[in-house]
């Protein structure tokens, strides 16, 4: 058996910190369980037990948090349905319920687990609320569904933990059908949704748990796949790179820290001085939900070991997380750290025939560059073509340090319906011809059709990105929209009537934080027949919904013309 040596230094500060995340949650004035949906109110249940149940808390064994946990517990009760499922957006939903099944079996892993547990009425009286509550739902978690790829494993991770502490022979069978399938990991270490939020909320904690709780090994394999996978992809202020992702977190800067429970595991079972060193520097950052990682410690010693000694600085970036290159292909994102300069160049989204909709890659920012603390977030390039949106790459192909992408759009107009199709009623059928839907019968028209070819190529040469712009087709306007995250000076630019929006219209605009610049151009005059804007298409407009970047904003505009040559350029002391 392996040896468990505590972190005590890391262990006592997640109690702190529990101790002021259950501070905060009780002093805030929100109407407390009673209102809570089942998720947040066993969350919270959860927080509760785990400062209760740890010796190091200031709310050790304080009897008065009983009054909370029942309320609590009585939330969660109401709100199970006859099915023995939790009703929220998804009504009735396996999936939905898991999670919140998922804290219920880890709350009781700590009661359990605990010395003095039977000889205290309180968490006595809780453990056996929180099993009737298991036992209510097992007959449809064992039958139910899922609709998306990541709940397969938070629905197996629930009924595998169930299991272990209500055991039915009907059980592990359902676990491996759902198995069986395959675990949708890309051959990068990516899963299939790409993203690093689903990726710590989800994937990762749910195959640790069914590998521990139903004997099967082999799935801490995907979850090593995934965590070396992420290591390139960590930004100095503490986020990860989420642009490829395909779900929501696709928009955000997402925090890294829920990423740390899951290197601090598995450097201290395999002895992986890579994710020990990512670790070390994770946490330099806030813990992230520090009560369930109270929790985790506990039931998991693996998760509070004490780890080979690394540097732990959140200011530097320990060498496995900053690689010269690093490259996720089948997400079509790539990195290059050269001379001080940190670029991103993604040509990764999805095709968009459904439409915009959940599931799909679809953020068009296509280069993001860094030099120190001075960050260009995004790159996009808006063209007035048919109001089909912004560049999104189509075909993407890296050779060295460069980076070729490439996108080609068409529109349609419809000439007239030949005689063998006309209708004496002006009746058509109604169709989609790719933008819009009319009773047309677009199918049946001969057509003229308007094409517009564009290609980005990204080339990295020491401090200096290179970015040609060409364009064959149709000669419209186009918008090259540069965000700069906040905080930062510009020079070189012309204000423009929006806040924070402005226009490069000659030679070279700079962004400075500090002593960090990046230069970048050259500018273009300005033109009332390309205007500074960013466009996110028609199927956003329609809605009244916008896919538009935060953040202080500079727009070198143009026609589409020929090629354009653009360089930024990491130029701080």
């Amino acid at each position: 058996m392996q040896t468990v040596v505590a972190d005590a230094g890391f262990l006592t500060r997640v109690a702190k910190a529990a101790d002021g995340f259950v501070a905060a949650m009780l002093d805030t004035d929100d109407g407390g369980a009673q209102v809570l949906a089942h998720r947040p109110a066993m969350s919270r249940l959860l927080a509760l037990l785990a400062v209760y149940t740890e010796p190091g808390s200031a709310y050790h064994g304080q009897d008065w948090l009983g009054a909370d946990m029942d309320a609590c517990l009585a939330r969660l009760e109401q709100l199970q349905g006859p099915t023995g499922l939790f009703d929220g957006t998804n009504l009735c939903s396996p999936p939905d319920s898991a999670f919140t099944l998922n804290d219920v079996c880890l709350a009781l892993g700590l009661i359990r687990g605990g010395a003095a547990a039977a000889a205290d009425p309180l968490l006595v009286g809780v453990a056996e609320r929180l099993g009737g509550i298991i036992a209510r739902a097992t007959d449809a978690m064992v039958a139910g569904g899922v609709h998306t790829p990541n709940h397969r494993w938070e629905l197996c991770a629930a009924l595998a933990q169930m299991n272990q502490l209500q055991p039915r022979p009907d059980i592990d069978p359902r676990i491996a059908e759902w198995l069986a399938e395959g675990i949708d990991q890309l051959p990068d270490g990516m899963y299939s949704e790409r993203s690093p939020l689903y990726a710590t909320a989800v994937t990762n904690p749910s195959l640790l748990a069914i590998a521990d709780s139903s004997d099967r090994p082999e799935l801490l394999d995907h979850v090593r796949a995934n965590l070396t996978a992420f290591l390139p992809w960590f930004n100095p202020d503490g986020t990860v790179e989420s642009v490829h992702s395909r779900r929501q977190d696709q928009w955000q800067a997402f925090e890294a820290a829920p990423f740390l429970p899951f290197y601090r595991r598995l450097a201290a079972q395999d002895g992986n001085p890579e994710f020990a060193a990512a670790a070390a520097w994770l946490e330099g950052f806030p813990l992230h939900e520090p009560a369930k990682l109270l929790a985790l410690t506990r039931l998991d010693p693996l998760v509070g070991q004490a780890l080979e000694a690394v540097p732990a600085s959140a200011a530097v970036m320990p060498p496995p997380l900053v690689p010269a290159e690093a490259a996720l292909e089948s997400c079509g994102v790539f990195r290059f750290r050269e001379a001080g300069a940190v670029t991103t160049v993604f040509g990764g989204c999805d095709h968009q025939e459904p439409g915009v909709v959940s599931g799909l890659a679809t953020n068009p920012t296509f280069l993001r560059f860094a030099a120190g603390a001075a960050v260009l977030s995004g790159v996009r390039l808006s063209r007035s073509f048919f109001d089909l949106g912004p560049f999104r790459s189509q075909h993407t192909r890296r050779t060295g340090s460069s980076v070729a992408l490439s996108e080609e759009l068409a529109a349609t107009f419809y000439l007239p319906l030949p005689a063998a199709k006309r209708r004496a009623d002006g009746i058509y059928a109604l169709e989609h011809e790719g933008r819009f839907s009319a009773a047309m019968d677009f199918s049946s028209r001969p057509t003229v059709v308007h094409r517009l070819s564009t290609s980005v190529d990204v080339s990295v040469a020491g401090a200096a990105t290179v970015v040609d712009v060409a364009f064959d087709g149709t000669d419209t306007a186009y918008a090259l929209e540069l965000t700069f995250a906040p905080g930062g000076e510009l020079e070189g630019v012309v204000p423009l009537d929006e806040p924070d929006t402005y226009q490069l219209v000659a030679e070279t605009g700079r962004y400075r934080v500090g002593t960090d610049v990046i230069e970048f151009g050259p500018g273009l005059a300005a033109d009332p027949d390309s205007p500074a804007a960013y466009n996110p298409g028609e199927s956003y407009r329609y809605l009244a919904g916008t896919n538009a970047a935060a953040g202080v904003k500079v727009f070198i505009t143009g026609r589409t013309i020929g090629t354009r040559r653009f360089t930024f350029r990491a130029a701080g002391a």
